[in-house]
C-alpha cells in the first residue's frame, strides 16, 4: 500500500471554447487578436456553462469579448489542450478549448473587453498572429485555421481548389 503524497494539488477539469474570427482584406486573410493587460496577445474564449453547446460559447465569447456579433462559423478548428497552476485556488487545471474558425461579416468595430482585463483589439495577418501570440499550443490552433483558409481560396475561375473541395 502506498500513501498519496501529501504535497499532492487538486487538479480540476475546465472545458471552454473560442473563436478565430477571420476577414479577407485584399486578398489577404487576417485575425481578430486580443491584447490582455499582462501585454499577452490571445483569442476570445470562455467557460461552457451548463446547457451550451461549444460553438455557442464561442460565439457569446466573442461577443462579450471583442464586441463583434455580425459571423458566421466557417469550421470546427478541433481542440488545444493544456495545463496550469492558479496560484490563488492553490490548484492544478487540465483544460480544454474547443475553436471555430469564424467568418467577419463587417459592419462593427473591434472592442476589447476591459472588465476582463483586455487592453485592445487588433486584426492582424496570420503570420503576425503567430509571432504574437506565445502559447504554443493557441499557435497550433492558428496553423489549422490558416491550412483551412489556405485551401479553400478560390482559383481564378471563382471555385474552390481541389484539395479544398475534398476536405
Amino acid at each position: 500500500m502506498t500513501d498519496r503524497p501529501r504535497s499532492r494539488k487538486p487538479v480540476k477539469r475546465a472545458q471552454s471554447a473560442g473563436g478565430v474570427v477571420f476577414r479577407q482584406h485584399d486578398g489577404q486573410a487576417a485575425i481578430l487578436l486580443l491584447k490582455h493587460e499582462s501585454g499577452k496577445w490571445m483569442l476570445p474564449k470562455g467557460t461552457i456553462e451548463r446547457g451550451e453547446t461549444p460553438e455557442e460559447v464561442a460565439l457569446r465569447e466573442v461577443r462579450e469579448e471583442t464586441g463583434i456579433s455580425r459571423v458566421r462559423v466557417v469550421a470546427d478548428l478541433g481542440e488545444e489542450r493544456y495545463y496550469f497552476f492558479w496560484r490563488s485556488e492553490d490548484t492544478f487545471y487540465d483544460k480544454t478549448v474547443r475553436y471555430f474558425l469564424l467568418e467577419f461579416l463587417g459592419g462593427e468595430e473591434a472592442a476589447p473587453q476591459m472588465e476582463e482585463g483586455f487592453v485592445a483589439t487588433e486584426w492582424v495577418p496570420l503570420g503576425t498572429a503567430m509571432e504574437r501570440i506565445k502559447y504554443k499550443e493557441t499557435r497550433e490552433v492558428v496553423r489549422r485555421a490558416r491550412a483551412y483558409l489556405e485551401a479553400s481560396e478560390p482559383t481564378e475561375a471563382g471555385e474552390q481548389s481541389a484539395d479544398a473541395a475534398t476536405h
